[in-house]
């Protein structure tokens, strides 16, 4: 086979190879070709996107790219050239077409792959250099159902990609313009009410989830960066909140393992730091989130693994993060004063968090009989609407004046 006329070569589709390289495969193989492929026609041009054609690497590869008016397609497309062509010797127009005896092209099989909305995504294509006389209409009604196949795999690229271009648009903005806040929730001693840090969360415009935020910015590959961008505005406060007080602000494991954290916050005194460990249960490499933990113990800087309590294997990391904070799940402190089960667990991690060296937060403290139940278990420090809601600067600056 000779080398298709490819006048340049284009970055193959992001979309999920496996499942069309399947289907390729297949269809060279049950049609006996040896050659198969998936094009996109994009703007008079067809693009490969996946190729199976094995000992013919040479010949085509993904990402390649030919006029339209030198391949088949539009031909078919238009009912001039039939989807079928057992022998192309018996088409005069392919005939005409370089392309036939510069590969050659013995038989041919192709149909059209649909978007969603009925438009042309491309052609799922076969041939071998050689005729192929057994083909029939049985063969054509099988090549249709995995051009079906090749459409579903299509189209649900095409929507993650679509859902993952919203995404990177509205992180954009966000990150761009002042499309987040910062606020500050107080810790409070539960002993005497002082406070004694702040916690800096997340607001971004239109009210979604700050969760559904840094999710989202997973997916796409860019927590860090959402995350490091929120932790510079929350440290941008430390100056008009008294010296003494500390912020305490949420980092994923990646972001702690990045590198990126400690280049933002290393001009930062590290008794003013807090950092919230997110995520703590699913860490993807612990020897490398360890590693990062003991840089910043060595700076000085105190952890706080957030949410225990919240799962099995998030108490086992606890073994292995030694952090300085303990911050309970919401989901313990709730309704703690009458159940008698979460009392224990509490009171169990208290006594852990002491034997450790850690000071324990409770969050989500609501009502007085949660503080009177915390209080009489020993947790040092609560967080919570009882105490105060998230502020703005300024009205946190308000509240600490009235304490005082």
């Amino acid at each position: 086979m000779g080398r298709l006329p490819l006048n340049l070569t284009l970055d193959p589709i992001d979309q999920p190879r496996d499942a069309v390289d399947i289907i390729l495969e297949t269809v060279r193989k049950h049609f006996d070709m040896e050659v198969a492929y998936l094009s996109e026609i994009v703007d008079g041009q067809s693009v490969f996107r996946a190729v199976s054609a094995p000992g013919f690497e040479a010949l085509i590869s993904p990402g390649s790219v030919i006029p339209l008016s030198e391949v088949y397609c539009q031909h078919i497309l238009d009912g001039v050239l039939p989807n079928l062509m057992t022998d192309t010797s018996q088409h005069p127009l392919a005939v005409a077409m370089p392309i036939t005896r510069n590969v050659p092209i013995g038989a041919h099989l192709s149909l059209p792959v649909y978007h969603d909305n009925g438009q042309v995504y491309g052609m799922l294509c076969c041939l071998r250099s050689t005729p192929h006389p057994s083909l029939g209409e049985r063969d054509l009604a099988v090549m249709e159902t995995f051009a079906g196949l090749a459409g579903n795999q299509i189209n649900d690229g095409l929507r993650r990609r679509a859902e993952i271009a919203d995404i990177n648009a509205r992180l954009d903005s966000a990150l761009a313009a002042d499309g987040f806040r910062i606020v500050l929730q107080p810790v409070v001693d539960l002993e005497t009410l002082r406070p004694i840090k702040f916690e800096a969360l997340s607001r971004f415009a239109g009210g979604r989830s700050p969760n559904i935020w840094f999710e989202e910015a997973r997916r796409v590959g860019r927590q860090v960066e959402l995350e490091i961008a929120a932790i510079e505005k929350a440290l941008a406060l430390l100056g008009d909140i008294p010296q003494e007080m500390a912020i305490g602000f949420n980092a994923s494991p990646q972001t702690i393992a990045s590198g990126a954290l400690l280049e933002a916050i290393g001009h930062i005194p590290p008794e003013r730091l807090v950092v919230e460990i997110t995520e703590h249960d699913v860490a993807e490499d612990f020897n490398e989130l360890a590693t990062a933990l003991q840089t910043l113990r060595r700076r000085g800087i105190r952890t706080a693994a957030d949410d225990v309590g919240a799962g099995f294997s998030g108490l086992i990391a606890l073994l292995r993060m030694r952090p300085d904070i303990l911050k309970l799940d919401i989901e313990l402190v709730r309704d703690i004063n009458s159940n008698l089960a979460k009392q224990a667990l509490v009171l169990g991690m208290v006594d852990f968090a002491r034997q450790t060296g850690a000071l324990t937060i409770a969050e989500g403290v609501e009502t007085e009989e949660e503080y009177a139940t915390l209080l009489r278990l020993k947790v040092d420090l609560g967080q919570g609407y009882l105490f105060a809601k998230p502020m703005e600067i300024g009205s946190a600056q308000e509240w600490l004046a009235e304490r005082r």
